[in-house]
C-alpha cells in the first residue's frame, strides 16, 4: 500500500514539472513557470520570451533566475497599450535548453480569453 501511494505521488509530481500558466490579474497578464525544486547550489536560469502577434517591437525577452531550493518564477506584462491578438510566451531553461510555450489572447472587447 505504501509503495503504491509513493508511486502515485511520484507520477503526480512529474506531471506538474516544467509547466507554464498564464492568467489575467487586474490590468496585466502574469505567466508563471513551475519546475521541480532545485536542490543544487546553482540557480536555474530562465528566459521568458513574450512574442507579439503582429509587431516584433512589442516583443520582450527577460532573464529570470530561480534560486536553489525554489521551484517557480514568474514574469508579467501590463495589458493597456498591448497589441490585440494571440500572444505567445516561451520559457527556455539554460541548463537543459528545454522550451515550453503557451498562448493567450488580448482582445479590445473581451480580455478574459486565455488558452494553452
Amino acid at each position: 500500500m505504501k509503495k503504491s501511494i509513493f508511486i502515485i505521488f511520484m507520477l503526480l509530481s512529474f506531471l506538474q514539472a516544467n509547466s507554464l500558466k498564464c492568467e489575467k490579474k487586474e490590468n496585466r497578464v502574469v505567466c508563471t513557470y513551475f519546475s521541480d525544486r532545485s536542490d543544487g547550489d546553482n540557480d536555474i536560469v530562465l528566459k521568458f520570451h513574450w512574442i507579439s502577434p503582429k509587431s516584433p517591437l512589442d516583443d520582450r525577452v527577460r532573464q529570470i533566475n530561480i534560486p536553489p531550493y525554489y521551484g517557480s518564477a514568474y514574469d508579467y506584462r501590463f495589458t493597456p497599450g498591448r497589441i490585440s491578438g494571440r500572444w505567445k510566451v516561451e520559457v527556455t531553461r539554460d541548463d537543459t535548453n528545454e522550451t515550453i510555450e503557451t498562448y493567450f489572447d488580448i482582445n479590445e472587447s473581451d480580455d478574459e480569453f486565455f488558452s494553452n
